[in-house]
């Protein structure tokens, strides 16, 4: 297999807000413990355009973004690689980029790693590339038979971040728990057809009509596009999911959580959120956060996927095509999750 030089590569540029093509990025070979991935399936999540927008110092001037990665080991380091990763394995890629010796790492939460050196796609290069050179092989897991690279790269945001928060709420769920999903985009979709494995009553609510039968489909007994249009009375559901992370979105939560019951905000709207101080505190309402998902949970969502428990709702284009799509999202035009394949341009 000849491998390039350099490659097209779509990133982070300082000072623009909309997505930049490089028509000449290197391609970075591996060194010895590293290995190279030749990239199948970028997926495209609404992080991306936070990244554009908000124009963060931390970081870097210009880098490649994609953070839900999949793809094949391609090329592999003369020494220091582990038997496990053999030529020609399909991966997905974890996110941060972790240690697995720090106290959060050894206590399974190698999303908060202490010593993380970043994450791919967010502050370092991605995968919008064709080929995505592998430093710390610790977050390769391989993709299970009968899971695509579209499938395995969602998995690993889109479908790991609600698997990771219903994960930390599971306790309060049961088959008799009234749970409201807010949002019904790429993130709520996914968190809908895990919650109806635990057989709780869903009640989905989303601006937009547009997704009314696929959450119906995908686990939700009801939908609305207002709450308040609904016979469900205030202070009356057990848990609260908030895909949006917006203020009016968290207020619904405040609003409609039963007492002792739980909010879980997971939609990073990067905007400040105000609580009703003395009314949680009153009702001793349990506030969670959540944020992505370990490997360990990334490995058993792709198991999911495999046994055909969640189906993750996508479609495949050109990388060509990914300034066009990324205006579709900011326009809120898109369902599901759209995966890029950087091998067609």
């Amino acid at each position: 297999m000849s491998i390039p030089r350099t490659q097209v590569a779509y990133g982070f540029k300082r000072g623009l807000k909309k997505i930049q093509r490089y028509d000449n990025w290197p391609v970075s070979r591996p060194a010895s413990g590293e290995v190279l991935i030749e990239v199948k399936a970028a997926g495209l999540c609404q992080s991306d355009l936070h990244i554009l927008y908000a124009q963060e110092k931390h970081v870097p001037e210009e880098f490649v973004m994609g953070h839900e990665i999949a793809g094949q080991i391609v090329e592999i380091g003369k020494e220091g690689v582990p038997s496990k990763y053999k030529l020609g394995l399909r991966v997905a890629v974890s996110i941060p980029i972790f240690c697995r010796t720090c106290l959060n790492c050894r206590g399974g939460s190698d999303n908060n790693c202490l010593n993380s050196e970043g994450a791919y796609g967010l502050n370092t290069n991605g995968g919008f590339q064709k080929y995505l050179l592998v430093k710390n092989l610790n977050g390769l897991i391989p993709i299970p038979n009968g899971v695509s690279y579209e499938q395995a790269a969602i998995t690993s945001d889109a479908v790991l971040t609600p698997f990771h928060a219903i994960n930390r709420a599971k306790n309060d769920l049961s088959p008799t728990s009234k749970v409201l999903v807010i949002g019904t985009g790429g993130l709520g979709l996914n968190a809908l057809q895990i919650l109806r494995n635990y057989g709780c009553y869903i009640v989905a609510v989303d601006v937009k009509s547009e997704t009314t039968e696929l959450a119906k489909e995908f686990g939700a007994s009801e939908f609305y596009q207002n709450l308040r249009e609904s016979k469900h009375k205030e202070e009356s559901f057990d848990i609260c999911f908030d895909f949006c992370g917006l203020q009016d979105t968290f207020d619904t939560c405040q609003m409609y959580v039963k007492q002792r019951g739980r909010i879980m905000p997971v939609g990073l709207g990067r905007s400040k959120l105000f609580f009703k101080n003395y009314e949680l505190a009153r009702r001793e309402i349990k506030v969670t956060f959540s944020f992505g998902g370990t490997s360990q949970e990334q490995e058993e969502c792709m198991n999911w996927v495999a046994q055909g428990r969640i189906k993750p709702l996508s479609s495949v284009v050109s990388m060509s095509s990914l300034p066009e799509y990324m205006e579709n999202l900011a326009k809120g035009k898109i369902k599901g999750r759209v995966v890029f394949e950087p091998s067609k341009l």
